[in-house]
């Protein structure tokens, strides 16, 4: 995922609203607060592409970046 180009493309509140083109993703869930968001920033070199927040229970929908337009990260909800 380094060095390539990544883009927030849409957040949604409810699965049928998810792109429906065929391209794979890959899901990060967990407890909130945990660094689900850091992750993808660490991921993508790109500091500040999913937000991020000292708050938990701050993301509250499906949040979908675009990588490279190969694939998608989806960023998750945090439970708990």
């Amino acid at each position: 995922v380094r060095g390539t180009r990544a883009a927030f493309e849409l957040a949604i509140a409810k699965v049928m609203q998810a792109p429906k083109d065929g391209l794979p993703e890959i899901g990060f869930s967990g407890r909130s607060n945990v660094g689900k968001s850091s992750l993808i920033n660490a991921l993508t070199v790109h500091h500040g592409l999913a937000r991020t927040s000292k708050t938990p229970g701050r993301t509250q929908q499906l949040i979908f970046f675009n990588v490279a337009k190969r694939f998608r990260l989806v960023d998750f909800p945090g439970y708990g």
